[in-house]
């Protein structure tokens, strides 16, 4: 992990690394509702691995359970020598073959959580809600406002949101125009 990590506040803030804003507040909800050690959690599409990084630097006893998934560079980018990921280190990062592709089955039968920041589609989402099997009870998803419904759809057909609640001064999770949602497995009996 880079020594070079940015200093987050309560107040959110923008980093040219990250596609979500980013502050303190934000990181203790996901503590909060992630399933703790050693289940696993995954990041999917976290690029840089900003937001990851600094969640395992703020955290550092998830460091064996939180993963974050990036796309393989283009062939163009590796002869480049520019790299995808610059903050997560090499031990929490999987990737994988596109923005279409999943992890593979043994990551996602083991899989309890999942953190999509900015998914490229619905779809993607739903498959990994489908392959998560018994195992995933938590997804959290971060994305602009004006692409919450579309998210919400395959999202309520998974599972019950959870109410994040009043955050007693902790401070706002990311701007405006950017929503943090939170969704638990529907239980059978519900």
């Amino acid at each position: 992990m880079s020594a070079n990590l940015p200093v987050l506040t309560t107040h959110t803030s923008r980093h040219p690394t990250s596609c979500a804003s980013l502050s303190l507040p934000l990181l203790s909800v996901l503590d909060r509702v992630l399933p703790s050690p050693p289940t696993l959690t995954l990041s999917i599409g976290s690029g840089p691995g900003l937001l990851e990084a600094l969640f395992l630097h703020r955290y550092p006893s998830r460091s064996s359970s939180f993963y974050g998934v990036e796309v393989a560079p283009p062939v163009y980018q590796l002869k480049q020598g520019k790299e995808v990921n610059t903050w997560l280190p090499e031990q929490n990062t999987i990737t994988v073959s596109g923005t279409w592709a999943l992890v593979g089955e043994e990551w996602l039968k083991e899989t309890g959580g999942l953190v999509f920041v900015y998914p490229r589609s619905g779809q993607l989402v739903g498959r990994y809600l489908a392959g998560g099997k018994e195992k995933l009870k938590v997804v959290v998803w971060i994305g602009p406002w004006c692409d919450m419904e579309e998210y919400e759809k395959v999202l309520e057909g998974w599972g019950v949101k959870e109410e994040l609640g009043e955050l007693k001064g902790e401070g706002k999770l990311v701007e405006e125009g950017e929503v943090v949602l939170v969704y638990r497995r529907r239980m059978e009996s519900e």
